[in-house]
């Protein structure tokens, strides 16, 4: 599902063509163009970014292109994990807390059109400009997105457990963009879902806690299980779709993201 035909076309073709220029691979330009003159015939905005990227990766010459780049994001987000979690201690990690965090930690990003991230240290305290809270169950699934808000992920994970829930971590099997894998996240539950698409398409039972706009796109399309979005705003249709300002964090149920955008 493209939420807007002509916007939403235009930011996988800026953005793939950035990420060759960004790796340094100007000359395969032509081929990705090419790529993507079919991939956005396809009906399915998620499928359509996967499959571009792993074109992106092949023309690159490696198959997680992006890694250095996530181990430089997973530097800062280390540090900036030690004052959301000092945050927490003095509020006995309140889980409201928490989830407002993990919202407006949703701030890295390589590929939004027009996007213009802050730093992450600054970031997280952003208040949601839209606030939708759910009883968790006892088990979530819990959707990871970008290398580097991950390693605040970690931190709200732990004011989930301190609240009674267990958290078992979503990823991609495949690399994308700068999404985490399972290998960055050794010692903690992890369910690897297949190829490099949004985990959200194959949970089809539990209750979903899902991190970005990637997730919040695929929830639109394949979601069939309650769920929590926590993701930015970070384009102009976003911030059209749901009456915010752009680049605002917002926390909201599955149900209540689909009415919305269903409605445009």
């Amino acid at each position: 599902m493209w939420l807007d035909e002509v916007s939403c076309k235009l930011c996988i073709i800026t953005s793939r063509t950035g990420d060759l220029i960004r790796l340094q691979k100007p000359d395969k330009l032509p081929q990705i163009l090419s790529e993507l003159s079919q991939l956005i015939q396809r009906s399915s905005r998620s499928e359509a970014f996967a499959m571009s990227f792993q074109t992106v990766a092949k023309l690159a010459g490696s198959e997680d292109p992006y890694r250095d780049y996530k181990e430089k994001l997973a530097a800062i987000g280390k540090r900036v994990a030690e004052a959301v979690r000092q945050r927490l201690q003095e509020t006995s990690w309140d889980l409201k807390t928490a989830l407002r965090i993990a919202a407006a930690a949703n701030i890295v990003d390589t590929s939004v059109l027009g996007y213009r991230p802050k730093k992450l240290e600054e970031a997280v305290w952003d208040l949601p400009a839209i606030e939708e809270y759910v009883d968790l169950p006892q088990n979530v699934y819990y959707v990871l997105d970008n290398s580097g808000e991950a390693q605040i992920d970690l931190v709200i994970a732990e004011a989930l457990e301190r609240n009674g829930i267990r958290p078992t971590f979503v990823v991609r099997s495949e690399p994308y963009e700068i999404d985490v894998l399972e290998r960055d996240l050794s010692g903690y539950r992890v369910l690897a879902t297949p190829g490099n698409i949004s985990p959200v398409r194959w949970i089809r039972d539990g209750f979903i806690v899902a991190k970005g706009i990637a997730n919040f796109e695929a929830y639109m399309e394949w979601g069939e299980t309650p769920a929590l979005l926590l993701f930015r705003a970070k384009c102009d249709v976003l911030s059209r779709v749901f009456s915010v300002p752009r680049n605002s964090p917002i926390i909201i149920s599955g149900e209540k993201a689909k009415a919305i955008s269903l409605s445009q």
